[in-house]
Protein backbone atom coordinates (compact mmCIF):
# COMPACT_ATOMS: atom_id res chain seq x y z
CA UNK A 1 0.00 0.00 0.00
CA UNK A 2 1.66 3.41 -1.25
CA UNK A 3 1.63 6.58 0.87
CA UNK A 4 -1.35 7.98 -0.87
CA UNK A 5 -3.31 5.25 0.24
CA UNK A 6 -2.10 5.11 3.46
CA UNK A 7 -3.58 9.06 3.84
CA UNK A 8 -7.06 8.16 2.12
CA UNK A 9 -7.72 5.32 4.62
CA UNK A 10 -6.58 7.28 8.04
CA UNK A 11 -8.77 10.22 6.67
CA UNK A 12 -11.77 8.05 6.41
CA UNK A 13 -11.35 6.55 9.75
CA UNK A 14 -10.12 9.54 12.11
CA UNK A 15 -13.60 11.33 9.91
CA UNK A 16 -16.06 8.72 10.14
CA UNK A 17 -15.57 8.84 14.06
CA UNK A 18 -15.99 11.88 14.84
CA UNK A 19 -17.55 15.49 13.09
CA UNK A 20 -16.11 16.89 10.09
CA UNK A 21 -13.99 19.92 11.17
CA UNK A 22 -10.59 19.69 9.28
CA UNK A 23 -9.55 19.13 5.99
CA UNK A 24 -6.91 16.73 4.04
CA UNK A 25 -5.31 17.92 0.96
CA UNK A 26 -4.05 15.49 -1.41
CA UNK A 27 -3.37 14.80 -4.53
CA UNK A 28 -0.92 13.65 -7.55
CA UNK A 29 1.01 15.77 -10.02
CA UNK A 30 2.07 13.19 -13.30
CA UNK A 31 5.36 15.18 -14.71
CA UNK A 32 8.15 13.70 -13.71
CA UNK A 33 9.74 17.56 -13.86
CA UNK A 34 7.73 18.34 -10.46
CA UNK A 35 9.54 14.79 -8.69
CA UNK A 36 11.30 16.22 -5.60
CA UNK A 37 10.04 19.98 -5.75
CA UNK A 38 8.37 22.04 -3.29
CA UNK A 39 4.93 22.13 -3.32
CA UNK A 40 3.55 25.84 -1.06
CA UNK A 41 -0.01 26.35 0.07
CA UNK A 42 -0.93 29.98 0.30
CA UNK A 43 -4.47 30.86 2.19
CA UNK A 44 -5.86 34.38 1.26
CA UNK A 45 -5.87 37.53 3.03
CA UNK A 46 -8.34 39.76 0.76
CA UNK A 47 -6.47 39.96 -2.51
CA UNK A 48 -2.91 38.81 -0.85
CA UNK A 49 -1.77 35.61 -0.15
CA UNK A 50 0.08 34.17 2.46
CA UNK A 51 2.03 30.82 2.81
CA UNK A 52 0.82 28.64 5.22
CA UNK A 53 2.52 24.87 4.31
CA UNK A 54 4.42 23.53 1.98
CA UNK A 55 5.03 19.47 1.16
CA UNK A 56 7.78 17.95 -1.09
CA UNK A 57 6.41 15.86 -4.22
CA UNK A 58 7.47 11.90 -4.14
CA UNK A 59 8.96 10.01 -6.62
CA UNK A 60 5.95 9.00 -7.52
CA UNK A 61 4.18 12.25 -8.19
CA UNK A 62 1.97 12.07 -5.18
CA UNK A 63 2.21 14.52 -2.57
CA UNK A 64 0.34 14.92 0.67
CA UNK A 65 0.38 18.17 3.53
CA UNK A 66 0.79 16.59 7.18
CA UNK A 67 -1.53 19.36 8.57
CA UNK A 68 -5.02 19.26 8.82
CA UNK A 69 -6.83 22.45 7.70
CA UNK A 70 -9.99 24.31 9.58
CA UNK A 71 -9.61 27.64 8.24
CA UNK A 72 -12.83 28.23 5.41
CA UNK A 73 -11.16 29.85 2.83
CA UNK A 74 -9.52 30.47 -0.63
CA UNK A 75 -6.63 29.02 -1.01
CA UNK A 76 -3.70 28.37 -4.00
CA UNK A 77 -1.00 25.59 -4.45
CA UNK A 78 2.00 27.09 -6.44
CA UNK A 79 4.55 25.12 -7.80
CA UNK A 80 7.78 27.28 -8.73
CA UNK A 81 6.83 30.10 -7.60
CA UNK A 82 4.20 31.68 -10.77
CA UNK A 83 2.47 27.52 -11.37
CA UNK A 84 -0.76 28.10 -9.13
CA UNK A 85 -3.88 26.55 -9.21
CA UNK A 86 -6.84 28.32 -7.02
CA UNK A 87 -8.68 26.29 -4.70
CA UNK A 88 -11.24 25.98 -1.70
CA UNK A 89 -10.86 24.35 1.29
CA UNK A 90 -14.13 24.27 3.74
CA UNK A 91 -13.24 22.43 6.97
CA UNK A 92 -16.74 20.77 6.35
CA UNK A 93 -15.32 18.93 3.76
CA UNK A 94 -12.77 16.07 4.90
CA UNK A 95 -10.72 15.37 1.97
CA UNK A 96 -9.69 17.29 -1.57
CA UNK A 97 -8.00 15.14 -3.56
CA UNK A 98 -6.22 16.71 -6.85
CA UNK A 99 -4.95 15.07 -9.94
CA UNK A 100 -2.78 17.11 -12.55
CA UNK A 101 -1.43 15.33 -15.39
CA UNK A 102 0.90 17.82 -16.31
CA UNK A 103 2.04 21.53 -16.41
CA UNK A 104 0.87 24.02 -16.11
CA UNK A 105 -1.30 22.66 -13.43
CA UNK A 106 -4.27 25.20 -13.54
CA UNK A 107 -4.36 23.57 -17.44
CA UNK A 108 -4.37 19.76 -16.43
CA UNK A 109 -6.46 19.80 -13.53
CA UNK A 110 -8.96 17.60 -12.30
CA UNK A 111 -10.99 17.50 -8.68
CA UNK A 112 -11.00 13.67 -7.52
CA UNK A 113 -12.61 14.24 -4.48
CA UNK A 114 -14.13 18.11 -3.03
CA UNK A 115 -17.68 19.75 -4.72
CA UNK A 116 -16.65 22.67 -3.52
CA UNK A 117 -13.46 22.76 -5.78
CA UNK A 118 -15.45 21.32 -8.42
CA UNK A 119 -17.84 24.08 -8.38
CA UNK A 120 -15.29 26.52 -8.53
CA UNK A 121 -13.42 25.23 -12.03
CA UNK A 122 -16.53 24.55 -13.03
CA UNK A 123 -17.17 28.18 -13.04
CA UNK A 124 -13.70 28.86 -14.08
CA UNK A 125 -14.25 27.07 -17.06
CA UNK A 126 -17.57 28.53 -17.70
CA UNK A 127 -15.31 32.15 -16.81
CA UNK A 128 -12.94 31.09 -19.60
CA UNK A 129 -15.43 30.76 -22.41
CA UNK A 130 -17.35 33.87 -21.79
CA UNK A 131 -14.35 35.36 -22.10
CA UNK A 132 -13.32 34.02 -25.45
CA UNK A 133 -16.51 35.14 -26.62
CA UNK A 134 -15.60 38.54 -25.18
CA UNK A 135 -12.37 38.97 -27.14
CA UNK A 136 -13.61 37.81 -30.41
CA UNK A 137 -16.59 40.42 -30.29
CA UNK A 138 -13.85 43.11 -29.64
CA UNK A 139 -12.05 41.79 -32.02
CA UNK A 140 -14.97 41.93 -34.45
CA UNK A 141 -15.03 45.28 -32.96
CA UNK A 142 -12.08 46.92 -34.37
CA UNK A 143 -13.21 45.76 -37.95
CA UNK A 144 -16.52 47.82 -38.19
CA UNK A 145 -16.93 51.73 -38.24
CA UNK A 146 -19.25 54.08 -35.56
CA UNK A 147 -21.85 54.25 -38.14
CA UNK A 148 -22.53 50.23 -38.43
CA UNK A 149 -24.93 50.52 -35.80
CA UNK A 150 -27.05 47.40 -36.68
CA UNK A 151 -23.83 45.02 -36.36
CA UNK A 152 -22.60 46.79 -33.77
CA UNK A 153 -25.81 46.35 -31.57
CA UNK A 154 -25.70 42.93 -32.62
CA UNK A 155 -22.53 42.35 -31.35
CA UNK A 156 -23.46 43.91 -28.09
CA UNK A 157 -25.88 41.27 -27.72
CA UNK A 158 -23.97 38.38 -28.42
CA UNK A 159 -21.69 39.51 -25.57
CA UNK A 160 -24.73 40.30 -23.25
CA UNK A 161 -25.93 36.72 -23.75
CA UNK A 162 -22.82 35.47 -23.19
CA UNK A 163 -22.47 37.17 -19.87
CA UNK A 164 -26.19 36.56 -19.14
CA UNK A 165 -24.99 32.80 -19.34
CA UNK A 166 -22.12 32.43 -17.39
CA UNK A 167 -24.32 34.22 -14.26
CA UNK A 168 -27.30 32.20 -14.60
CA UNK A 169 -24.90 29.28 -14.83
CA UNK A 170 -23.16 30.81 -11.67
CA UNK A 171 -26.31 30.75 -9.55
CA UNK A 172 -27.27 27.62 -10.56
CA UNK A 173 -24.01 26.16 -8.95
CA UNK A 174 -24.88 27.93 -6.05
CA UNK A 175 -28.11 27.09 -5.46
CA UNK A 176 -27.22 23.14 -5.69
CA UNK A 177 -25.17 23.96 -2.53
CA UNK A 178 -26.90 27.47 -1.27
CA UNK A 179 -24.68 26.73 2.42
CA UNK A 180 -21.27 25.99 0.84
CA UNK A 181 -18.57 28.60 1.36
CA UNK A 182 -18.76 28.85 -2.70
CA UNK A 183 -22.55 30.44 -2.49
CA UNK A 184 -21.61 32.51 0.77
CA UNK A 185 -18.46 34.11 -1.42
CA UNK A 186 -21.27 34.55 -4.42
CA UNK A 187 -24.04 36.06 -2.13
CA UNK A 188 -21.79 38.47 -0.41
CA UNK A 189 -20.11 39.34 -3.93
CA UNK A 190 -23.94 39.95 -5.50
CA UNK A 191 -25.37 42.15 -2.63
CA UNK A 192 -21.85 44.49 -2.38
CA UNK A 193 -22.74 45.28 -6.04
CA UNK A 194 -26.63 46.08 -5.60
CA UNK A 195 -25.18 47.87 -2.79
CA UNK A 196 -23.48 50.49 -4.79
CA UNK A 197 -24.83 54.23 -4.18
CA UNK A 198 -26.75 53.43 -1.70
CA UNK A 199 -24.66 54.78 1.30
CA UNK A 200 -21.26 52.80 3.39
CA UNK A 201 -23.94 51.13 5.70
CA UNK A 202 -25.57 49.40 2.66
CA UNK A 203 -22.10 47.83 2.03
CA UNK A 204 -21.89 46.80 6.24
CA UNK A 205 -25.71 45.59 6.31
CA UNK A 206 -24.58 42.51 3.63
CA UNK A 207 -21.19 42.21 4.32
CA UNK A 208 -20.03 41.28 7.85
CA UNK A 209 -16.14 42.58 8.11
CA UNK A 210 -15.64 40.45 11.26
CA UNK A 211 -15.98 37.43 9.61
CA UNK A 212 -12.76 35.40 8.85
CA UNK A 213 -14.06 33.61 6.02
CA UNK A 214 -15.07 36.69 3.93
CA UNK A 215 -11.70 37.72 4.95
CA UNK A 216 -9.76 34.51 3.02
CA UNK A 217 -11.11 35.97 -0.34
CA UNK A 218 -10.97 38.73 -2.64
CA UNK A 219 -14.49 39.58 -2.09
CA UNK A 220 -13.28 41.38 1.30
CA UNK A 221 -11.30 44.07 -0.28
CA UNK A 222 -13.93 44.57 -2.32
CA UNK A 223 -16.59 45.59 0.59
CA UNK A 224 -13.71 47.43 1.67
CA UNK A 225 -13.45 49.45 -1.93
CA UNK A 226 -17.50 50.13 -1.97
CA UNK A 227 -17.75 51.04 1.54
CA UNK A 228 -15.33 53.64 0.63
CA UNK A 229 -16.63 54.75 -2.55
CA UNK A 230 -20.26 54.64 -1.48
CA UNK A 231 -19.01 57.83 0.80
CA UNK A 232 -19.90 60.33 -2.19
CA UNK A 233 -17.27 62.25 -0.23
CA UNK A 234 -17.33 66.24 -0.56
CA UNK A 235 -14.50 66.32 1.98
CA UNK A 236 -11.08 64.64 3.67
CA UNK A 237 -13.04 64.23 7.29
CA UNK A 238 -15.44 61.96 5.81
CA UNK A 239 -12.94 59.42 5.10
CA UNK A 240 -11.35 59.68 8.20
CA UNK A 241 -14.58 58.37 10.09
CA UNK A 242 -14.79 56.01 7.29
CA UNK A 243 -12.15 54.19 8.76
CA UNK A 244 -13.15 54.48 12.30
CA UNK A 245 -16.74 52.85 11.11
CA UNK A 246 -15.25 50.14 9.47
CA UNK A 247 -11.99 49.12 11.96
CA UNK A 248 -15.47 49.19 14.71
CA UNK A 249 -17.33 46.59 11.92
CA UNK A 250 -13.96 44.48 11.95
CA UNK A 251 -13.29 44.47 15.55
CA UNK A 252 -15.07 41.58 16.22
CA UNK A 253 -12.10 39.46 14.88
CA UNK A 254 -8.60 40.58 15.31
CA UNK A 255 -7.74 38.68 12.19
CA UNK A 256 -10.27 41.07 10.07
CA UNK A 257 -8.62 44.38 12.51
CA UNK A 258 -5.35 43.77 11.78
CA UNK A 259 -5.60 43.02 8.04
CA UNK A 260 -7.99 45.90 7.95
CA UNK A 261 -5.81 48.84 9.31
CA UNK A 262 -2.84 47.30 6.72
CA UNK A 263 -5.02 47.49 4.10
CA UNK A 264 -6.74 51.05 4.72
CA UNK A 265 -2.85 51.81 5.32
CA UNK A 266 -2.11 50.71 1.98
CA UNK A 267 -5.16 52.83 0.58
CA UNK A 268 -4.92 55.94 1.85
CA UNK A 269 -0.80 55.65 1.15
CA UNK A 270 -1.54 55.25 -2.82
CA UNK A 271 -4.64 57.03 -3.40
CA UNK A 272 -5.39 59.42 -0.44
CA UNK A 273 -6.17 61.48 1.14
CA UNK A 274 -2.97 62.01 3.39
CA UNK A 275 -5.07 63.13 6.15
CA UNK A 276 -7.18 59.99 6.73
CA UNK A 277 -3.72 58.32 6.25
CA UNK A 278 -2.41 60.25 9.08
CA UNK A 279 -5.63 59.64 11.08
CA UNK A 280 -5.28 56.06 10.98
CA UNK A 281 -2.13 55.65 12.29
CA UNK A 282 -2.43 58.40 15.10
CA UNK A 283 -5.27 56.52 16.16
CA UNK A 284 -4.49 52.72 15.66
CA UNK A 285 -0.87 52.53 15.26
CA UNK A 286 0.70 55.54 17.70
CA UNK A 287 -0.79 54.02 20.46
CA UNK A 288 0.89 50.91 19.99
CA UNK A 289 4.18 52.93 21.34
CA UNK A 290 6.86 51.29 19.49
CA UNK A 291 4.71 49.68 17.39
CA UNK A 292 6.30 45.94 18.48
CA UNK A 293 2.59 44.40 18.94
CA UNK A 294 2.03 45.17 15.44
CA UNK A 295 2.39 42.59 12.50
CA UNK A 296 5.42 42.97 10.71
CA UNK A 297 4.22 44.31 7.67
CA UNK A 298 2.10 47.18 8.86
CA UNK A 299 5.52 48.61 11.03
CA UNK A 300 7.68 48.50 8.15
CA UNK A 301 5.06 50.48 5.99
CA UNK A 302 3.73 52.77 8.56
CA UNK A 303 7.66 53.63 9.37
CA UNK A 304 8.48 53.99 6.00
CA UNK A 305 5.27 56.52 5.64
CA UNK A 306 6.26 58.54 8.49
CA UNK A 307 9.63 59.53 7.05
CA UNK A 308 7.82 61.54 4.18
CA UNK A 309 5.08 62.72 5.76
CA UNK A 310 4.48 66.49 5.21
CA UNK A 311 6.79 68.53 7.84
CA UNK A 312 9.51 66.27 8.14
CA UNK A 313 13.32 66.51 6.14
CA UNK A 314 13.13 64.61 2.97
CA UNK A 315 15.24 61.62 2.09
CA UNK A 316 18.18 62.42 0.15
CA UNK A 317 18.52 60.16 -3.07
CA UNK A 318 20.86 59.76 -5.71
CA UNK A 319 19.63 60.65 -8.93
CA UNK A 320 21.22 59.27 -11.79
CA UNK A 321 21.68 62.15 -14.94
CA UNK A 322 22.77 59.39 -18.26
CA UNK A 323 25.54 57.73 -15.88
CA UNK A 324 26.21 60.85 -13.56
CA UNK A 325 25.24 60.90 -9.78
CA UNK A 326 23.58 63.75 -8.64
CA UNK A 327 22.44 64.27 -5.09
CA UNK A 328 19.07 65.52 -4.80
CA UNK A 329 19.59 67.84 -1.93
CA UNK A 330 22.20 69.78 -4.04
CA UNK A 331 19.68 70.39 -6.94
CA UNK A 332 16.74 71.50 -4.33
CA UNK A 333 19.54 73.72 -2.51
CA UNK A 334 19.33 76.20 -5.32
CA UNK A 335 15.58 76.91 -5.54
CA UNK A 336 12.99 78.04 -2.45
CA UNK A 337 10.43 75.37 -3.49
CA UNK A 338 10.76 72.26 -5.65
CA UNK A 339 8.25 69.70 -6.84
CA UNK A 340 9.35 66.18 -7.26
CA UNK A 341 7.41 64.90 -10.12
CA UNK A 342 7.80 61.49 -10.17
CA UNK A 343 6.13 59.99 -13.31
CA UNK A 344 6.56 57.05 -15.94
CA UNK A 345 7.40 58.19 -20.07
CA UNK A 346 3.93 55.90 -21.00
CA UNK A 347 1.81 56.91 -18.73
CA UNK A 348 -0.84 58.99 -20.20
CA UNK A 349 -2.54 60.24 -16.38
CA UNK A 350 0.83 61.78 -15.97
CA UNK A 351 1.17 63.50 -19.60
CA UNK A 352 -1.76 65.17 -19.10
CA UNK A 353 -0.01 66.59 -15.51
CA UNK A 354 2.39 68.42 -17.67
CA UNK A 355 0.42 71.10 -18.95
CA UNK A 356 -0.42 72.73 -15.47
CA UNK A 357 3.56 71.81 -14.41
CA UNK A 358 4.91 73.98 -16.86
CA UNK A 359 2.36 76.83 -16.49
CA UNK A 360 3.17 76.34 -12.35
CA UNK A 361 7.06 76.49 -13.57
CA UNK A 362 6.82 79.16 -16.06
CA UNK A 363 4.98 81.41 -13.37
CA UNK A 364 6.77 81.08 -10.22
CA UNK A 365 10.63 80.32 -11.62
CA UNK A 366 11.69 83.85 -11.12
CA UNK A 367 10.84 83.00 -7.39
CA UNK A 368 12.44 80.60 -7.00
CA UNK A 369 10.10 77.27 -8.05
CA UNK A 370 11.62 74.49 -9.85
CA UNK A 371 10.19 70.56 -11.34
CA UNK A 372 12.24 68.12 -10.87
CA UNK A 373 11.45 64.94 -13.20
CA UNK A 374 11.80 61.46 -11.72
CA UNK A 375 11.10 58.84 -14.56
CA UNK A 376 10.35 55.02 -13.32
CA UNK A 377 11.09 54.03 -16.91
CA UNK A 378 12.89 51.00 -17.92
CA UNK A 379 14.73 51.99 -20.66
CA UNK A 380 16.03 55.65 -22.74
CA UNK A 381 14.24 55.04 -25.56
CA UNK A 382 10.84 56.11 -24.12
CA UNK A 383 12.38 58.28 -21.68
CA UNK A 384 14.22 60.71 -24.48
CA UNK A 385 11.24 60.60 -26.69
CA UNK A 386 8.68 61.11 -23.92
CA UNK A 387 11.00 64.14 -23.51
CA UNK A 388 11.32 65.80 -26.51
CA UNK A 389 7.26 64.87 -27.75
CA UNK A 390 5.95 66.43 -24.26
CA UNK A 391 8.85 69.26 -24.66
CA UNK A 392 9.27 69.02 -20.74
CA UNK A 393 11.54 72.37 -20.01
CA UNK A 394 12.43 71.17 -16.49
CA UNK A 395 15.30 68.36 -15.73
CA UNK A 396 14.32 64.86 -15.68
CA UNK A 397 16.25 61.54 -14.70
CA UNK A 398 16.05 58.18 -14.33
CA UNK A 399 17.56 54.99 -12.84
CA UNK A 400 16.06 52.91 -15.61
CA UNK A 401 14.84 50.48 -13.07
CA UNK A 402 10.78 50.81 -13.50
CA UNK A 403 9.40 50.45 -9.67
CA UNK A 404 12.70 49.27 -8.69
CA UNK A 405 13.37 53.01 -8.41
CA UNK A 406 15.62 53.93 -5.30
CA UNK A 407 14.31 57.59 -5.50
CA UNK A 408 10.03 56.21 -5.46
CA UNK A 409 10.71 53.37 -2.47
CA UNK A 410 12.58 56.05 -0.81
CA UNK A 411 9.78 58.33 -0.93
CA UNK A 412 7.19 55.49 -0.82
CA UNK A 413 5.39 56.14 -4.12
CA UNK A 414 2.81 53.53 -4.73
CA UNK A 415 1.40 55.17 -8.15
CA UNK A 416 2.29 57.93 -10.85
CA UNK A 417 1.60 60.93 -11.55
CA UNK A 418 2.92 61.77 -7.86
CA UNK A 419 3.92 64.75 -6.51
CA UNK A 420 6.19 65.93 -3.53
CA UNK A 421 6.67 69.54 -2.80
CA UNK A 422 10.22 70.13 -1.14
CA UNK A 423 11.78 73.49 0.27
CA UNK A 424 15.38 74.27 -0.02
CA UNK A 425 16.33 72.51 3.04
CA UNK A 426 14.69 68.82 2.13
CA UNK A 427 11.38 70.02 4.12
CA UNK A 428 8.39 68.00 2.90
CA UNK A 429 6.35 71.26 2.90
CA UNK A 430 3.13 69.36 1.02
CA UNK A 431 2.37 66.45 -1.06
CA UNK A 432 -0.65 67.81 -3.87
CA UNK A 433 -3.15 65.24 -5.23
CA UNK A 434 -2.49 66.72 -8.65
CA UNK A 435 -1.08 69.60 -10.72
CA UNK A 436 -3.55 71.70 -9.95
CA UNK A 437 -3.35 71.38 -6.38
CA UNK A 438 0.05 72.50 -6.64
CA UNK A 439 -1.02 75.41 -8.51
CA UNK A 440 -2.95 76.15 -5.18
CA UNK A 441 -0.39 75.21 -3.13
CA UNK A 442 1.97 77.44 -4.39
CA UNK A 443 -0.59 80.39 -4.94
CA UNK A 444 -0.52 80.60 -0.93
CA UNK A 445 2.83 80.09 -0.97
CA UNK A 446 4.10 82.96 -2.86
CA UNK A 447 1.02 85.02 -3.46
Amino acid sequence: MNIRSCILLAVIAAFASRPLCAQQLLGNIADTTAVGEQLVLLQARGASFLAVDSTRIEPDGDFSFARVFNATGFYQLVLNDTDRVDLILDAREPLVDLRMDGIPLAEHLQVITSDENKRLWELKYVTKETQAVQAAVAKQRTTLQPTDTMALQALDRVERRAIDARNRYLDELAAHAPTSYFAKGLQVDHAVQNARGQGPMAVAEVCNFSDPEILRSTVYDKCVMAFLQNLNAVNEVQFAVAADTLMMLASGNEECKAYLLEHLIDLFSTYGPESALHHVIERYVIPYGDGADLPPTVRAKVEGLLQVSVGRVAPDVELNDHGRIRQLSDLVKASRYTALFFYSSTCEHCHAQMPALKADRSKYMSKRFNVIGIALDVDSVDFLRSMEENAIPWKCYSEFNGWGSKAAKAYQVKATPALILLDERMKIVAKPQDADDLGRILKDLYE
